[in-house]
């Protein structure tokens, strides 16, 4: 029975993670291709090395190379992929309902009742389909998307 739970508590973990990759895709991937450009332009950090000693300065090629490859392999590189592939995967009302879920990621229940994103979402893609799913069918749209976000992040092997 502990196994169980233990299961079902990590399925909801790894949701969880996914949602949120999915939910601030737009920040992270500024915030990555912000760190790229400053790596490529060689942005450096001073060398407080004082009194000799081999601080790696006189490498600067090798040390942007280091640099890009960590940053072109890390964990949040995958993540950011995962999201691409998913995108590209998805058809147009599910892509629609992430891209409305991102721009809703800030609403709050007033009421702490159902989650403040649900009516927001409901609304405006009826002004952009002609068509307003139910609370439950945006639910159901939004599960499948997550579900299919965390099996595409574990085969990319990304960390949970």
């Amino acid at each position: 029975m502990e196994l169980a739970l233990d299961i079902k508590e990590q399925i909801k973990h790894e949701n969880r993670i996914a949602a949120s990759w999915l939910i601030h895709y737009r920040e992270r991937k500024r915030s990555h291709d912000e760190l790229y450009q400053e790596i490529i332009a060689g942005t450096k950090e001073k060398d407080e090395n004082i009194g000799g000693g081999r601080s790696g300065v006189g490498r600067p090629v090798e040390a942007m190379a280091i640099k890009l490859e960590a940053h072109n392999t890390g964990d949040m590189a995958r993540w950011l992929l995962v999201v691409e592939d998913v995108k590209s995967i998805l058809g147009p009302k599910k892509r629609q309902l992430l891209e409305l879920r991102q721009e809703c990621r800030f609403y709050i229940s007033p009421d702490g009742g159902r989650p403040g994103w649900i009516a927001p979402v409901q609304q405006r893609f009826g002004e952009i389909t002609g068509w307003c799913p139910s609370e439950d069918k945006i639910k159901e749209m939004w599960y499948e998307v997550v579900n299919l976000t965390v099996r595409v992040a574990a085969m990319h092997k990304c960390k949970f």
